[in-house]
């Protein structure tokens, strides 16, 4: 019997991609060498854990929801904050890095600025609210400009002559209220 001998060259490759026995033997023993090692560093992970309770009381781990501060360099009087929100975690934050933050000596000299950029953005905003008029939009903006935290008057601020002390006492006073807002000793 007499293959054709492109069939022949096809078996040929075929039989040489088969392994052989003594490489199926090798490849089965690094397998269950793998195995076992991978075994043996579960039980070791395993005993390193601390023991989990038996029985069927299935008790959920309690998640802390605060920003653990306590490995920061730092006042070691922070243990932790509880933070939620990027407005509080940025304040937490600003407790931990110790920087003295400038506090405005003139707000009176930003008001204008920051209340024409205030109106504007709010009256593009009521543009499509109807019922009012202009001027009662301005109105109502002026009045929401008062408590808002762009209002330079309600950020912190200091007198123009006020000293060191004077100066240190105010950010130490923020400081203080940032710490009890967040839940800080």
């Amino acid at each position: 019997m007499s293959l054709h001998p492109q069939i022949l060259h096809n078996l040929v490759a075929v039989l040489n991609r088969l392994p052989s026995s003594a490489a199926a033997a090798d490849k089965k023993a690094e397998a269950d060498r793998k195995k076992a090692e991978k075994a043996a560093l579960l039980a070791e992970e395993d005993a390193s854990l601390p023991a989990k309770k038996t029985g069927n009381a299935k008790t959920a781990p309690k998640k802390s929801r605060g920003l653990d501060l306590s490995g920061l360099d730092g006042p070691s009087s922070l243990s932790s904050l509880s933070a939620t929100g990027i407005d509080n975690a940025l304040d937490a934050l600003s407790l931990t890095a110790g920087t003295s933050d400038k506090i405005d000596r003139h707000p009176e000299r930003r008001f204008k600025a920051a209340y024409t950029q205030y109106e504007e953005r709010r009256l593009e905003e009521m543009k499509d609210e109807k019922g009012l008029r202009r001027q009662q939009k301005i109105e109502q903006i002026r009045k929401e400009f008062e408590k808002h935290p762009d209002n330079p008057f309600n950020q912190v601020n200091a007198t123009y002559n006020s000293t060191r002390e004077d100066l240190q006492t105010i950010r130490e006073s923020e400081k203080s209220k940032i710490e009890k807002r967040l839940g800080g000793s």
